[in-house]
């Protein structure tokens, strides 16, 4: 049963002043003038609305370059959303900034790049013609699923990240479908759906995400919209010891579930230690897996799966049980995550061999957060961006490398309105209909090795990560080696600080007691986010005795805590710049928005955001009608570049 209660008067207050937003449909943005309630926080609460009137795109001053790009986006401005013409403008300054460095971007490539950035944020207006581009679809292993290349993830999207069966702290379940948020989700599936991105993905663990799904997917078939095979469903339940304690939290599950009629896709989620694994695996009437059997043979479930955040050892291991007809693993090409850096019992790292060994088994094989886990490609660095350079995007490049180098299936987007889908559904489209895309992707792929080889030295890349216990292994006293390791790589190759920084972040807060055993600190460790920080008290000399060079690891290490650990400040512009660890461009439009909460700080927003129905803390609304603002003003310097429609044509 939902715990009802009222409205803070915070939210009160809220609803009476601020004003309402009139959204385009299929907009996540709208770009109408700031509220009272915007107006007052910027005064107490330090938001710079200034910072949103400016001149407009540099690119646009440049003559004949401006010119151009500004019919471009002109003739298609109706049918770009405010979010999607934010990341184009982003982009296009980035590369016009690059082209006054160097004369090797020229007008063309930035005049073609222009294009295909407006070809990507109008998707939406294609989706009535029959004729249009649809996601194409492959073989999901032995499930014999139809699966799209694309799944609409969603750990993003929920109204809150509260639990939403905790007394008195849940908001209420009537509150949370009637919130803008569900409005928007409902927008998504009806979108993906047109699109053939049908597959949708949450979990039990996922906060309001889960009821929110099954609500939006019930209201939609209610409304003759969509009807239950036109979609695939996936959840995802944290595995416990024993029967009882599974059941119950299936069985909550289920509650909300069953008006789906039944479960497509169901996994066992994040198993990831090795006591885990043992759960999960075990065949007695006692375990987990009995209560998911029972679910299969009632046909409440289609099929079994596993996500995971755990090492190469583990993962190999439920792998080569046979017992899965699909998993949700972290394999990108920057790294494998968590298992990076861990062994992967065929004498290398990481999670290729795991990708190898199930798509040999036929299962199906999913690539979970590949632009956020694999990299923060939202924020890509200045040297990954230049590496891969105008033909791909970052985003782009990481589906495409899943997809046609690793074999992935499909890969996961964690999104929050539509216009978050922009990106993947232009690699998508490049998948099908470009027939340079090997070409492009082969190009970047090399482009990057060489950068890593350069930066890192090539016995180094090669033999770095290897021969490393995990942070699961007694000699490392639950220190992550590999994964720390693998944070200095990324910085030293790729740039990619922020990254780094926020990862290792997530280390520090792992919570460890030095007057208990190392196997208790163990059973209490999470295994979605496994492993410590360097600790300056444990001598890693046994953990590192099998490395190539165990000094030069030992020296890597301690340079990575000193660059990452929260107890030093963020470097800033200058400093980020003289390592070349600085940013390319964002895609973000509001500072939370997809990955930026940080491990210490997630409770405390996640409370403040609850208790005032959402205007702070988590996915803000201030920092929103902030970016509503910045869209309006951008399309106002796009719509006044041509004084009249005479102009324009007359500049033809």
């Amino acid at each position: 049963m939902s715990h009802e209660k009222r409205p803070s008067l915070f939210s009160k207050v809220s609803s009476r002043f601020l004003v309402q937003e009139e959204k385009k449909e299929g907009d996540g943005l709208s770009e109408k003038g700031p509220s009272l309630l915007s107006t007052v926080s910027s005064r107490f609460l330090g938001t710079d609305s200034e910072k949103t009137q400016d001149d407009g795109p540099t690119f646009l001053k440049e003559e004949g370059l401006g010119r151009d790009i500004a019919k471009i986006i002109n003739e298609n401005l109706d049918d770009i959303p405010g979010e999607s013409l934010m990341k184009i403008s982003n982009q296009l300054e980035y590369w016009f900034s690059l082209k006054e460095l160097d004369a090797a971007i020229g007008d063309e490539e930035l005049v073609d790049l222009s294009k295909r950035l407006v070809h990507a944020a109008t998707w939406r207006s294609r989706l009535d013609d029959k004729n249009s581009f649809s996601i194409p679809k492959v073989r999901f292993g032995r499930t014999e699923i139809q699966m799209p290349i694309i799944t609409c993830g969603g750990m993003r999207i929920q109204q809150s990240w509260m639990p939403d069966n905790i007394p008195l702290l849940s908001l209420n379940h009537k509150t949370v479908v009637a919130s803008d948020s569900q409005k928007v989700l409902k927008d998504v599936i009806h979108c993906c759906i047109k699109l053939g991105l049908n597959h949708f993905e949450t979990a039990r663990f996922y906060g309001t995400s889960e009821l929110q799904f099954v609500d939006a997917l019930v209201s939609l078939m209610e409304e003759g919209s969509i009807e239950r095979k036109d979609f695939i469903f996936q959840t995802k339940c944290i595995p416990s010891k024993t029967r009882k304690e599974f059941e119950k939290t299936l069985n909550y599950s289920w509650e909300r579930v069953s008006k789906l009629e039944y479960i497509d896709l169901f996994a066992f989620h994040v198993v990831s230690k090795d006591n885990e694994v043992d759960w999960v695996l075990d065949d007695s009437s006692d375990g987990c897996m009995s209560v998911v059997k029972d679910f299969k043979s009632e046909g409440k479930i289609k099929h079994i799966g596993f996500s995971t955040h755990g090492t190469g050892e583990t993962i190999m291991r439920m792998i080569n049980s046979n017992k899965f007809d699909y998993v949700n693993i972290h394999c990108h090409y920057f790294g494998s995550y968590h298992a990076e850096g861990t062994p992967d019992t065929k004498g290398g790292h990481g999670n290729i061999a795991c990708v190898k060994r199930a798509l040999e088994l036929d299962m199906g094989v999913f690539n979970i957060s590949p632009f956020d886990k694999g990299g923060k490609l939202y924020k890509p660095s200045n040297l990954v961006t230049k590496a891969i350079g105008t033909k791909l995007t970052p985003i782009s490049f990481a589906s495409l490398h899943s997809w046609k180098t690793m074999g992935f299936h499909t890969v996961s987007v964690g999104l929050a309105k539509v216009s978050d889908l922009d990106e993947v559904i232009d690699a998508a489209f490049l998948y099908q209909e470009d027939k340079k895309v090997d070409e492009y992707l082969e190009k970047a792929e090399n482009n990057l090795k060489n950068l890593a080889i350069e930066r890192l030295g090539e016995e180094w890349y090669e033999k770095g990560l290897v021969n490393i216990p995990s942070c699961y292994r007694k000699s490392t006293n639950g220190v992550a080696i590999g994964h720390i390791l693998w944070l200095h790589n990324v910085c030293t190759a790729f740039g990619m600080y922020d990254f780094a920084r926020d990862r290792y972040g997530s280390l520090e807060s792992t919570a460890w007691n030095n007057k208990k055993s190392f196997e208790e600190n163990l059973d209490k460790m999470s295994g979605g986010n496994s492993g410590r920080a360097l600790q300056e008290d444990v001598d890693l000399t046994e953990a590192l005795k099998d490395h190539y060079d165990p000094d030069l690891a030992k020296s890597k290490l301690k340079e990575a805590h000193n660059w990452l650990t929260k107890t030093n400040e963020f470097l800033n512009d200058e400093k980020r710049k003289e390592k070349e660890w600085d940013e390319g461009y964002s895609l973000t439009t509001w500072v939370e928005f997809p990955g930026d909460v940080t491990a210490s700080d997630f409770i405390s927003k996640l409370l403040l955001q609850n208790l005032t129905g959402g205007y702070f803390g988590i996915n803000n609304k201030i920092e929103r009608k902030e970016s509503f603002k910045k869209a309006s003003s951008l399309r106002d310097s796009f719509r006044n570049y041509f004084s009249s429609a005479g102009k324009l044509c007359d500049n033809s």
